[in-house]
């Protein structure tokens, strides 16, 4: 039997100057720092939760949320509607610990970032930014 699963995710933009910060994942695809929020979490602190899991990244300066977007798809045998949070915030520091689950980072401009392939829940986030 299906299951239909519904999770809440976070998205950061970060913010160097006119850059943001995207991952690229094991597969190749490129994504923003970001994740699902625990059960009973506030959902800005998971934002700043996975940006220092993933990156190494504290920032000082405020978290401000930008957007929702969301993606309804298959996962093995279930069916998943993913709603992200899109966060954003600025850091001084351009130095980026990668976690395991990304093997390359890079700072661009919007113009950059947005000849990159994406993956599906990350997609409309460039046009966010």
């Amino acid at each position: 039997m299906r299951l239909k699963i519904q999770e809440l995710n976070v998205y950061i933009v970060v913010r160097n100057g006119d850059r943001v910060l995207v991952l690229r994942r094991k597969d190749g695809l490129w994504e923003f720092p970001g994740g699902g929020v625990d059960w009973g979490e506030d959902p800005e602190q998971a934002a700043k939760r996975e940006l220092r899991e993933e990156t190494g990244i504290i920032p000082n300066a405020p978290f401000s949320l930008i957007g929702v977007t969301s993606a309804v798809y298959k996962k093995g045998e279930n069916d998943k509607h993913s709603v992200y949070l899109v966060y954003e915030t600025r850091t001084e520091k351009t130095d980026v610990f990668l976690s395991g689950e990304h093997n390359e980072y890079r700072w661009l401009n919007k113009m950059e970032a947005s000849f990159l392939k994406y993956g599906l829940n990350a997609e409309p986030i460039i046009h966010m930014i």
